[in-house]
C-alpha cells in the first residue's frame, strides 16, 4: 500500500505559518521538527506557481524531495517538477526562478549557498537536525548570510504527541526543546513509547533475535491500515538492507531505500506505507509509528562512528506522530519515568 500523505489543508495553518506564506520579501522559518517549516516551504512554492512566478523548492535529501514534489503533483504539476534534491545539483541561471526555497537549510554548506548566490533565496532550519555538521550551515550562518531576510519562528508542534516529546526532551538534553513547545501539546498527551528489552545483542543471540523480530511483525500487523504509516529507521546503508530481507522473510509488503547513486540512481522509489530507511533518509518525513530497533546502542554508535551523532537518532524518534517503538538489549533505566 502507498505511503499516505496527509498535508494540512491551507486554511488550518496557524497565524504565525500563514504570516510566513504571504511575506512579500525573503523568509527565513527557524523551528523544531513537527512545526511547519516544510509545510510553509510546500505551500509557498505552490503560491508561486499559482501567481505565475516560478520558483524551485530545494531540500536535501531525495527521499524529502519526492515527498514534496508528491504532494506537488495533484495540486500544480509544474510545481512538482520544480521539486529537487540538493544531490541533483545546483540551479542555474538560466533556468530563471523567481525565487529558490530551501528546506533544511541546515545541512547545506557555504560553498553550496556561494554557488546559488544570484537568486532570491528563502529557507528553513533548525539546528537540532543537522545531518553533517562537516559541511552544514548554523542558523547564526544562515543569518549573517541572509541578513535581509524576514524571520518567523514556528513553535507549535503538529507532528508529536507529548509523550513522545517528552520523551524526547529528556532522552536528547542537547536539543532545545522549549517549555511552551510541551505546553502546546497538552490536548494530545498520547501514550508513552515503549522500550522493547530483548535480553540480549540480537546479531548473537537467537532468542533475542527471535524477541524483536515477532515484535516488529506485532506491531506492523496490529498498526498497518490504507491510512497508517510505518517506519523502521536505521542508522546505516547495511542494516536497511538487513531488515528489508527480514521483512521479506516474512512476507510483509514494504519499501526501502538509503542514499546510494549505484542502488537507486533515479534517487528515492515510491514509497510505500510499511517504509525502511537511514536516520538520515527520513529527515523531513513522518509516520504514525515509528520502530527505531538500534536504539539501546545509540551511546555506543555515536562513540564508535563518526558519520553518527544523537542528532540523527532525535531526528528518528521525532519522526513519530503517534506511536514510537525503541528496542535496546538491555534496560534503560533512566528513561524509565517516559517511556513503558
Amino acid at each position: 500500500m502507498p505511503y499516505y500523505f496527509r498535508l494540512p489543508n491551507i486554511d488550518d495553518l496557524t497565524l504565525s505559518q500563514q504570516a510566513a506564506l504571504n511575506e512579500t520579501e525573503q523568509i527565513a522559518l527557524s523551528g523544531g521538527p513537527g512545526t511547519g517549516k516544510s509545510v510553509v516551504s510546500l505551500y509557498r512554492h505552490l503560491a508561486n506557481h499559482g501567481n505565475g512566478s516560478r520558483s524551485l523548492l530545494i531540500t536535501y535529501t531525495t527521499t524529502l524531495a519526492r515527498y514534496l514534489s508528491e504532494c506537488c503533483r495533484l495540486r500544480n504539476p509544474e510545481a512538482s517538477r520544480n521539486v529537487r534534491s540538493a544531490y541533483a545539483g545546483r540551479p542555474k541561471r538560466r533556468e530563471n526562478f523567481s525565487e529558490i526555497i530551501i528546506d533544511e537549510a541546515q545541512d547545506l554548506d557555504a560553498e553550496y549557498f556561494d554557488q546559488i548566490s544570484g537568486f532570491s533565496i528563502s529557507y528553513g532550519a533548525d539546528d537540532a537536525q543537522i545531518l553533517y555538521p562537516e559541511h552544514s550551515s548554523t542558523k547564526e550562518e544562515l543569518e549573517e548570510r541572509f541578513e535581509n531576510n524576514v524571520e518567523y519562528v514556528l513553535d507549535r508542534n503538529f507532528r508529536s504527541t507529548l509523550a513522545i516529546m517528552t520523551f524526547a526532551r529528556v532522552a536528547f538534553p542537547n536539543a532545545y526543546i522549549p517549555q511552551n513547545t510541551l505546553d502546546a501539546l497538552a490536548n494530545n498527551p498520547g501514550e508513552k513509547p515503549t522500550l522493547i528489552v530483548t535480553d540480549g545483542n540480537p546479531l548473537f543471540n537467537e532468542n533475542a533475535r527471535s524477541k524483536r523480530d515477532d515484535a516488529i511483525k506485532e506491531i506492523i500487523e496490529t498498526f498497518r491500515t490504507d491510512t497508517h504509516n510505518i517506519a523502521i529507521l536505521l542508522p546505516f546503508k547495511n542494516t536497511v538492507k538487513e531488515y528489508h530481507d527480514i521483512l521479506d522473510e516474512m512476507d510483509i509488503a514494504h519499501s526501502f531505500y538509503y542514499e546510494d547513486q549505484k542502488e537507486f540512481p533515479n534517487g528515492c522509489p515510491p514509497i510505500d506505507n510499511v517504509h525502511i530507511t537511514t536516520f538520515k533518509s527520513a529527515k523531513g518525513l513522518e509516520f504514525d509509528t515509528v520502530l527505531v530497533p538500534d536504539f539501546g546502542s545509540m551511546d555506543y554508535l555515536c562513540n564508535k562512528y563518526d558519520v553518527i551523532d544523537w542528532n540523527d537518532f532525535y531526528v528518528a524518534v521525532t519522526r513519530a506522530r503517534t506511536n514510537l517503538y525503541l528496542f535496546s538489549n538491555n534496560n534503560i533505566p533512566q528513561l524509565n519515568n517516559v517511556v513503558e
